[in-house]
Formats: C-alpha cells, sequence, structure tokens
C-alpha cells in the first residue's frame, strides 16, 4: 500500500515542466516559508496587544516543537533505516538526495510542528498552513524521495511534540520569558522593534 500510493504520485512527475518546477520549488522553498510563518507570528503588532502576545507565545511554542520534532528524528535514524524510494526502485526524482533514512521526513516534521501547534491554538492561520504543509508533504512523495508513510510518520511525531510543548506552557513559561528577555536586548540595538516587544506581559 504504502509503495502502492507512492507510484501513483510518483508517477505523475515528467508529464509537466510546468508541475515539476512548482513541486520543487515548493519543496526547495520550505525552510524558507517556515522563517516567514515565525516571523509574521512574532512581529503580528495588531491593535489588541493580547492577540499580538499570543502569536508570539505561538512561534515559541512552534519552535521548541520543530526542535523537538527534529531530535526525535535523529535518533531514529541513528538506530533504524530505511532506504529512500530511488534506491529501491526506478522512481521519478526530481532533486538529488543523500542515501540517508527514508523514515522520518525531516520536512514533514518541521512543517507539521508548525502546522499542528496552529492548530492547537486555534490561529488565525491554521487553516491556511495546514494546507501549506499537506502540500509540502505531497511533494516530498512527488520528487521521489519520501513515501507516504515517511510524511505521515513526520505528521504524527509534529502532533506529539506540538501537543507536550502546548500541554506543557507552565513548564516553558521560564524559556519564553528568557526569550522575551533577549528580544528587548535587541530592541537596544534595533530601537524601531519596539514596538513587537511584549515581554513584560505574560499570555492569558
Amino acid at each position: 500500500m504504502n509503495n502502492e500510493i507512492f507510484q501513483q504520485i510518483n508517477n505523475l512527475a515528467g508529464h509537466s515542466a510546468l508541475l515539476d518546477k512548482t513541486m520543487v520549488f515548493l519543496t526547495d522553498s520550505t525552510a524558507y516559508v517556515a522563517i516567514f510563518i515565525l516571523l509574521a507570528l512574532w512581529f503580528q503588532n495588531g491593535k489588541l496587544e493580547r492577540v499580538a502576545v499570543s502569536k508570539q507565545y505561538t512561534a515559541i511554542y512552534a519552535v521548541l516543537s520543530t526542535l523537538m520534532g527534529l531530535a526525535i528524528n535523529a535518533i531514529i535514524h541513528s538506530v533504524y533505516y530505511h532506504p529512500r524510494p530511488f534506491v529501491t526502485y526506478h522512481v521519478h526524482q526530481l532533486v538529488p538526495h543523500g542515501l540517508d533514512s527514508s523514515f522520518v521526513s525531516d520536512h514533514s516534521v518541521l512543517v507539521f510542528a508548525i502546522a499542528f501547534t496552529l492548530l492547537l491554538r486555534s490561529d488565525s492561520l491554521k487553516h491556511i498552513v495546514l494546507s501549506w504543509a499537506i502540500l509540502i508533504g505531497i511533494t516530498r512523495i512527488y520528487i521521489g524521495v519520501h513515501y507516504p508513510l515517511d510524511v505521515i510518520g513526520g505528521a504524527a511525531l509534529s502532533f506529539m511534540t506540538s501537543f507536550i510543548v502546548v500541554a506543557n506552557a507552565k513548564k516553558v513559561e521560564p524559556l519564553a520569558q528568557f526569550i522575551f528577555r533577549l528580544f528587548r536586548k535587541v530592541i537596544i540595538v534595533i530601537p524601531f522593534l519596539s514596538k513587537y516587544y511584549h515581554g513584560a506581559h505574560r499570555e492569558g
């Protein structure tokens, strides 16, 4: 089933140069879009300060969830090796990639950690970001470097880490306040960022 679904998606590659380039662009831009989303959350400066503070906490939780997920995935990769599709089968591989383990997908961990954090926090961008995360997961299969279960595994891992971080918000609070203090020091160097500083306020 895993390979069959992979073949169905990957076989779409190679028929349209425009679609191929679009999928490669989307997958290659993943990290940049992720950073943009996090910055957009942090530098929210709406009329309601409470909303701005909430979004900064969401950004912090998303980063923590991502780092936790990637760390766990590094452990998984160190103890379990699953060959990538292009190692085992003849596939439409649109980008070069190393021969490291296929399971779990780092890209999926990244995008779904952000998406699930926004969902659990009921952020206004949650549906847009989740749609983006799903699309990135599909691109990893389309370009021939991951199986569907690699993406699903990444999503499951990210949901777990996102839930743990959000559910333990009180334990994360000291770190959040430390980050706010660091940001305040940045403001000394870059004063125009002061309107985005809400560190003196705690969420809720």
